[in-house]
């Protein structure tokens, strides 16, 4: 969930970005199609990380890891390729406790994103800027993306705030508090780094009741839900539907 904009894996596109300018923002900059870059792969389909399945059992025994989500290009980038060699396992422990504790089924929450990767021109886009002879900024990643509209998603409206079970999200400390997840580990991410990723606060949540039909002997927590949106957005309480913040950065391809 975008981040955490999935946009390039929440937590960790905003670690590499925090790495390479120290501004957080700089997640939100540069990630469109631009001119330095001969060519740009074809759009790749929108990146979710909940099992498709309603039958969660089975379908997390076959969902399919976020960077394997990539397009073929995509996978062959340098930032993605880089992003794998070092942080796959962190970014699978991210994307699987995320998967847990989704109750939605499909896209939701402003969360689901599609990318496009640079490849040639005079920045030479797609190869790795640590073996570029010269040297070259590590920012931009040359990685453009787009959070998913209904077209992309086959009708489904993403403003829809995600379903978010409210005992796993309470076993963080709070009510309704994704992160950070105890139970999540980020091997390869150094520890003066995981602090910074610790403190980050990708999602916006509020607990609602359940729809009606939950038992009223039940416990309360049994009796509620949480409802979140990834930043820049926030959930209405009266409508549950995904509204961008005042005041903070536009999400790719709005």
């Amino acid at each position: 969930m975008k981040c955490l904009r999935d946009g390039i894996t929440v937590v960790l596109v905003l670690y590499l970005s925090n790495q390479a300018s120290g501004q957080l923002a700089a997640v939100y900059s540069n990630v469109s199609q631009t001119s330095d870059c001969a060519n740009w792969s074809s759009w790749g389909s929108c990146v979710w990380l909940a099992p498709t399945s309603r039958d969660r059992t089975k379908a997390k025994k076959g969902s399919v890891p976020y960077l394997a989500q990539l397009t073929p290009a995509c996978q062959d980038h340098w930032f993605y390729k880089f992003v794998k060699e070092r942080y796959e396992t962190a970014i699978n422990n991210f994307f699987t406790y995320m998967a847990d504790i989704t109750l939605s089924d499909e896209a939701c929450g402003m969360c689901s994103y599609k990318q496009s990767c640079g490849y040639g021109g005079k920045k030479q886009c797609n190869v790795s800027p640590f073996t570029i002879r010269g040297g070259r900024s590590v920012t931009p990643f040359y990685v453009a993306e787009r959070v998913c509209n209904e077209r992309d998603l086959g009708g489904r409206d993403q403003h829809e705030s995600c379903i978010i079970d409210y005992d796993k999200a309470l076993e963080n400390g709070a009510e309704c508090k994704m992160w950070p997840a105890k139970n999540v580990s980020l091997p390869g991410v150094e520890p003066a780094f995981q602090d910074q990723i610790k403190k980050l606060n990708w999602s916006n949540c509020i607990a609602v009741p359940k729809e009606a039909g939950t038992s009223k002997t039940a416990k309360a927590s049994k009796e509620k839900v949480c409802r979140c949106c990834c930043y820049p957005f926030q959930p209405n309480p009266k409508t549950l539907k995904c509204e961008h913040i005042k005041g903070a950065p536009e999400a790719p391809g709005m």
